[in-house]
């Protein structure tokens, strides 16, 4: 297959070449695209082999998505050739793609929000009885029986609009398999998912390879990557920079190097800082099913990981500490005074501020200007919005720009033109213009690569620098290590561990997730 992970087969711009071309079941060389005037692909090379996973990474913009696309028949290529087994292969709809058994699953799922699960999954793909009429049963039948696959027991007959994003992606994925894929794309599949989702998810795509399906996986998460992938290939500035065969491990730092251009590259911990009073304190807090009875204090300065199994009480907690869920029980209580919000603007005002997990549904206003998102909080906050100057809202926008290292072509450009992790420093920019003493972030990596990940770590230890208590809810174990002063671990509702100094290890964390006493945690 490729070399060795200990050396580089592809400097940039050189093609990735499997050992043997009776192998090769994908060969991308020279692919280029343009829109307008950016260079969104230029001259890529990749090699995918039967019954192998192609990690594709890359930092948001590199060029994954627009490759993909390609790929799939949804973007047509301005040069360069591509052949599956062999043949030259040339499409220009996503519908001759799938004719010849590639199939790609996206990132955010385009289904159709007021049919149900099951004719989701056959969209376009309808299993016909005789006569060509729709068999019914058998697509109901064939629908469970990929989505049991998947780990899920979800209704086929509910809408596909009331599904969770977990669930609406459980969707696109199944879609995807349910039209037997000899080249299966995956787009950052795991994003939304829970771990016992994803470990499903893996099973799958090992049944697939079994049978010499290729399949190139797209995701931040390099843990997944080094689970799932026997290839890696980076890309940076529209250009292959660096493939290799994985042999069972990963190189974080040559990955993060290949991504950014920079050699000395690394993720860091944050800087040890001075902690204050207690700033945040919750006794007993219960809000619906989710939240159960949550004993815990956060003190002025201090970063507190939220940690557990998905679905445990973790988004809903930062929702109602929020405002945005009413408190059933308990006391919330913000500084010496408790507070029962009825509305987010209450907590706002206290300078208690969340990042949603959703950053496109809840944290944006997707059809709007950057400069706009940035200057939404200062306008809903102002006694008198109408009057606020222009001159000052676009200073506020330039100075956030340049504070979070936004790259975008200005505070004109529409925010949902930005990539994954600039979109998230826009989230979390617009609430620069208020004090915070709270930051609340729920899954505020979750899509963007490690590159811009490590970015918005570093605004949130400057924020903690200065003062400010961040409260934040990751789904990655090895984030919340790396990035915490302390972890706190949620099972069904409630806090079960509190972890901090040598007792916050990855064993102890998942052992208070599965409901199990960890040593060195307070309950």
């Amino acid at each position: 297959m490729l070399s060795s992970p200990d050396a580089l087969v592809t400097p940039a711009g050189e093609p990735s070449r499997l050992s043997s071309p009776a192998e090769t079941l994908l060969g991308v060389r020279g692919i280029t695209k343009r829109f307008g005037g950016v260079v969104a692909l230029d001259g890529v090379d990749l090699t995918l082999a039967r019954g192998r996973v192609l990690g594709l990474l890359g930092a948001n913009g590199s060029g994954k998505s627009t490759l993909s696309r390609i790929i799939a028949g949804e973007v047509v290529p301005d040069g360069g050739t591509m052949e599956m087994a062999g043949a030259p292969l040339s499409h220009a709809s996503p519908q001759a793609a799938a004719r010849r058994g590639i199939i790609i699953a996206h990132q955010h799922p385009s289904l159709a929000p007021d049919m149900p699960v099951w004719e989701n999954i056959f969209l376009g793909a309808e299993i016909c009885a005789p006569g060509g009429f729709i068999n019914r049963g058998e697509a109901r039948r064939r629908a469970t029986g990929i989505l049991a696959e998947l780990g899920s027991t979800m209704d086929i007959g509910q809408p596909a609009g009331v599904l969770t994003a977990a669930g609406q992606q459980l969707v696109e994925i199944a879609r995807a398999l349910a039209r037997s894929p000899r080249l299966l794309i995956l787009d950052e599949p795991t994003a939304a998912l829970a771990g016992a989702e994803v470990a499903k998810l893996f099973a799958a795509i090992r049944r697939l390879t079994a049978k010499g399906i290729g399949v190139i996986f797209i995701s931040h998460r390099l843990g997944e990557i080094g689970a799932i992938c026997d290839d890696i290939l980076v890309m940076r500035n529209g250009r292959t920079a660096g493939a290799w065969t994985t042999s069972g491990r990963l190189d974080e730092a040559r990955i993060l190097s290949l991504m950014t251009g920079d050699p000395d590259a690394v993720l860091r911990p944050m800087a040890a800082r001075a902690l204050g009073d207690t700033i945040l304190k919750l006794q007993g807090l219960r809000a619906g099913s989710a939240v159960r009875g949550v004993d815990l204090e956060l003190r002025r300065g201090e970063i507190v990981g939220l940690a557990g199994l998905q679905g445990q009480g973790q988004a809903e907690l930062l929702e109602v500490i929020a405002g945005h869920r009413r408190i059933d029980g308990g006391t919330l209580w913000h500084r010496d005074r408790a507070v029962t919000p009825s509305l987010p603007r209450d907590m706002i005002r206290r300078g208690v501020c969340l990042v949603p997990d959703d950053r496109l549904r809840q944290g944006l206003f997707s059809g709007e200007s950057v400069g706009e998102n940035l200057g939404y909080v200062k306008i809903a906050l102002a006694k008198r919005p109408w009057t606020l100057p222009l001159a000052e809202l676009g200073q506020l926008a330039a100075a956030t720009i340049r504070r979070l290292l936004i790259k975008t072509e200005g505070p004109e450009q529409l925010v949902s033109a930005l990539s994954g992790g600039n979109q998230q420093k826009v989230v979390i920019g617009k609430w620069l213009a208020t004090d915070i003493e709270v930051l609340l972030l729920s899954d505020p990596t979750k899509g963007v690569d490690i590159h811009a990940r490590s970015e918005i770590y570093a605004i949130i230890g400057e924020l903690a620098a200065a003062g400010t208590t961040a409260l934040i809810f990751a789904s990655e174990i090895q984030e919340l290590l790396l990035h915490c002063d302390r972890i706190l671990v949620m099972y069904e509702g409630r806090i079960v561990g509190n972890l901090s100094g040598a007792a916050m290890t990855e064993p102890r964390i998942m052992a208070a997730a599965f409901g199990r006493a960890s040593e060195g945690a307070d309950a």
